[in-house]
């Protein structure tokens, strides 16, 4: 499946209130702000939903409106969704991921979309899907 789109295509409306509340909600928390300014929280929070909201907006997905959670694809699937500059980090992204899901805690998603997105440009394309088979996140049947 390709999923190519450019950040300036989306609601802005939507996508910067989408970001802000969630940037606000790791700013007050000291373990989660990290020294960060909220600009900076901001900016990485915009980078990141950019996905989620072209999801949202063009694959009819829904907004997941739990705390630090993605979105829900269109069979009510709860689905991570992450954001990383270019292919060689997506091992260290699904090293991430694989770490997040074992924490049983987190109720990390079953279903992963990484995304690889410019920061310059606002140019965003879908990776790969992947699937949680109990032990790792592997790329989804096709």
């Amino acid at each position: 499946m390709t999923m190519k789109f450019n950040a300036n295509e989306l609601n802005k409306e939507f996508f910067l209130a989408r970001a802000k509340k969630e940037a606000t909600q790791i700013y007050k928390k000291e373990d989660t702000r990290k020294k960060r300014s909220f600009q900076k929280i901001l900016e990485t929070t915009l980078y990141g939903h950019a996905p989620e909201v072209y999801l949202i907006e063009n694959h009819n997905f829904k907004d997941d409106c739990q705390n630090y959670k993605d979105v829900i694809d269109p069979n009510g699937n709860p689905v991570e969704v992450k954001t990383t500059e270019g292919d060689y980090y997506v091992p260290f992204v699904l090293k991430r991921a694989n770490a997040a899901k074992l924490e049983t805690w987190r109720k990390f998603a079953d279903i992963l979309y990484i995304f690889i997105g410019d920061k310059q440009t606002g140019d965003y394309e879908l990776h790969d899907i992947y699937e949680w088979n109990g032990q790792t996140f592997s790329v989804q049947n096709k």
